[in-house]
């Protein structure tokens, strides 16, 4: 599952809480709030740019690792 992309699609298309995020997702609250901040320190706009997926957004060193 592509997780990090449906907590940012789910925050930012949708409008969702991260309450709400985490539990469409099967995530706690934390690790939504994680994902989140970690896309804004590194600068990951929405929506991402083409060719971008779970294994680019894992290679830009933001500390977002995708949870299994």
């Amino acid at each position: 599952m592509r997780t990090i992309t449906e907590v940012l699609r789910l925050k930012y298309d949708a409008g969702l809480s991260h309450e709400k995020i985490a539990r469409a997702c099967g995530l706690s609250k934390g690790v939504v709030s994680k994902y989140v901040n970690l896309a804004q320190v590194a600068g990951i706009t929405w929506p991402l740019p083409d060719g971008t997926d779970e294994t680019a957004l894992e290679g830009k060193r933001t500390g977002i690792t995708a949870c299994q």
